[in-house]
C-alpha cells in the first residue's frame, strides 16, 4: 500500500500545474486598435502666414472636441480616437472654413495648418440726403400800380398809421405803409425788413441815429432790429415794405 501512494506521489504534485496551463489568458491590448487615442496640433494663420489668435476650432467626429487658438495660432486636441473628423474654423472678420481630417490606427496623427481669408466688407451705406425744410405753398401771382393802388388805399386825416397788404407768399410778404404819426418800436423778429420810400418826407432812426428818408430812399432792416419811422411835412411818409421770411397771413 505505501508503495503504491509513493508511485501515485509525483502525478499528484504534477497537477496544479496542468490546471493552472489550461485557464484562458487574458489577451493583451492590439497595437492599432479603436481604444488607442492619439493628439493633433491644429495651426491656423491669414493669408499672409501670420498667426490668428481666437478662432473658434470645432472637431466633430468619433470625438467631439473644441477649444480656440493661442497667440502663435494652434491649438492642440488630445485623446481623439482613429476616424474621420470635421474640423470648423470660426472667427469675426474671416470667412467661415471646414475640412476634414482622418486618423488611421497605428499611424501619426496629422498636423494640419488652414490659411483663413478675410470676410469681405460690406459697403457703406450711402448718406441720406438731407431733408429740405418744409417750404410753404408760393402765392398768387399779381401785378398792380402802385399809383393807382395808393390813391384806392390812401390814409384819412384820422389815422396815424395805415397798412395795406399788396402781396404775399410763402416766404415774403410785400405791405404798403402810410405814416401820419411817428411809428417807434419797429420790429420784426423772423424778417428781414426791405424798406423803399415811394413818398413823402421822413425819417429813419435805426442803429440810434435819424437818418433823412425821401421818395427813392431804400433801407434794409435785419431781423429782430429795433427801427422807428416819423413823417416830416404835410404829406405822409409812404413805404412799400417787403418781409423776407415772414410767410402770407
Amino acid at each position: 500500500m505505501k508503495l503504491a501512494l509513493l508511485a501515485m506521489l509525483p502525478l499528484l504534485l504534477s497537477a496544479p500545474a496542468t490546471v493552472a496551463a489550461q485557464r484562458p489568458r487574458t489577451p493583451a491590448p492590439v497595437p492599432g486598435s479603436s481604444t488607442v487615442t492619439t493628439v493633433t496640433t491644429v495651426t491656423v494663420t491669414d493669408l499672409s502666414g501670420a498667426p490668428i489668435a481666437d478662432v473658434r476650432v470645432n472637431l466633430i467626429g468619433a470625438l467631439d472636441r473644441s477649444g480656440s487658438t493661442q497667440t502663435n495660432g494652434s491649438v492642440k486636441f488630445d485623446g481623439l480616437r482613429p476616424g474621420t473628423y470635421r474640423m470648423r474654423f470660426d472667427k469675426e472678420g474671416y470667412v467661415l472654413f471646414e475640412r476634414e481630417i482622418e486618423i488611421r490606427a497605428g499611424q501619426a496623427a496629422p498636423n494640419p495648418s488652414v490659411a483663413l481669408s478675410p470676410a469681405a466688407v460690406p459697403p457703406s451705406a450711402k448718406p441720406e440726403p438731407p431733408k429740405k425744410p418744409d417750404v410753404p405753398p408760393p402765392g398768387k401771382p399779381i401785378t398792380l400800380a402802385v399809383p393807382d393802388y395808393i390813391e384806392r388805399n390812401f390814409i384819412s386825416n384820422s389815422q396815424p398809421q395805415k397798412v395795406s397788404s399788396m402781396g404775399c407768399s410763402g416766404l415774403a410778404n410785400t405791405v404798403l405803409w402810410q405814416i401820419r404819426e411817428p411809428w417807434d418800436n419797429r420790429q420784426h423778429p423772423e424778417a428781414d425788413a426791405m424798406l423803399y420810400v415811394i413818398g413823402g418826407e421822413g425819417a429813419l432812426r435805426l442803429d440810434g441815429r435819424d437818418t433823412p428818408v425821401q421818395a427813392g430812399s431804400f433801407a434794409q432792416v435785419p431781423r429782430g432790429t429795433s427801427y422807428a419811422l416819423t413823417r416830416r411835412g404835410r404829406n405822409p411818409l409812404i413805404v412799400l415794405a417787403t418781409l423776407s421770411g415772414e410767410p402770407c397771413q
